[in-house]
């Protein structure tokens, strides 16, 4: 996935945060510097340390890869809570008043790192996943909820589609695997209920970069207007102005009132 910095931007929370944090490094750094013979060897550790975390999550956050390295920023995360704790109680007690800045830029530091561990330890379909985007990234990946077993059943069939053609002579394709889904979503077999595909027009209330890990995801841009296939489970299986079909998150598009 090509890292885009306009992700941070467009993202309210982790950019809010980000600035929390970078500013909060910036006043400890600057009160540290005028007070350097007070200032312990590990909290330049820990400031340099912060400063590095702040970036892997930018990175990560740009590049929509907090699924993938979500255990790794949790972990280091846990780190950077421990270290800045401790060094908040001691410079918050100090007589001199760039040393109790500094505490107060670490603290700023502290609340921000706290609100990371709720964001990133928080699974599909809660609340704060929702609010960030990470659930969105982390259903792709089908990681839980019923979006990601949407998402991993389509690859299924996927593959079973391809294997069954390929086995049979023929090449196959995701528009035969798409073929073939529609036919089964239409028809019913003899004996079961008889379902019949509703096609209406659906337009994106957000941009959504497809997973390159799934071949089943199409990318969709804000106010684009598109076709709904099957709209059952989270994920809906869409074709776009271009002949493109596949999969997009239902929380990205709002049906258009014929």
């Amino acid at each position: 996935m090509p890292t885009n910095f306009k992700r941070v931007v467009s993202n309210p929370i982790f950019g809010g945060t980000l600035v929390l944090m970078f500013a909060g490094l910036i006043v400890s750094l600057a009160c540290a510097a005028t007070q350097p013979v007070y200032i312990a060897a590990t909290t330049w550790f820990m400031i340099v340390y912060l400063f590095l975390l702040a970036v892997a999550l930018v990175w990560a956050v740009a590049s929509s890869s907090l699924h993938r390295y979500r255990l790794a920023l949790l972990t280091m995360i846990g780190v950077g809570l421990s270290l800045n704790v401790g060094h908040i109680g001691y410079y918050i007690n100090a007589t001199i008043g760039a040393l109790q800045a500094m505490s107060a830029g670490l603290i700023f530091a502290e609340i921000t790192l706290f609100f990371w561990v709720l964001v990133l330890g928080s699974g599909p379909g809660t609340y704060l996943a929702e609010l960030t985007g990470t659930g969105s990234e982390m259903r792709s990946m089908g990681y839980g909820g019923n979006g990601g077993e949407h998402s991993m059943s389509r690859v299924s069939n996927y593959r079973h589609t391809v294997n069954s053609n390929t086995n049979s002579g023929g090449r196959g394709s995701i528009a035969d695997y798409y073929t073939s889904e529609l036919n089964q979503s239409t028809v019913s077999g003899k004996g079961a209920e008889t379902t019949t595909s509703i096609v209406y027009k659906a337009r994106a209330l957000y941009p959504y970069d497809a997973n390159p890990d799934d071949p089943n995801e199409v990318s969709i841009t804000k106010e684009e207007v598109m076709l709904v296939i099957d709209d059952s489970g989270k994920w809906w299986q869409v074709k776009k102005e271009d002949g493109s079909v596949g999969i997009a998150p239902s929380n990205y598009l709002a049906r258009i009132s014929s």
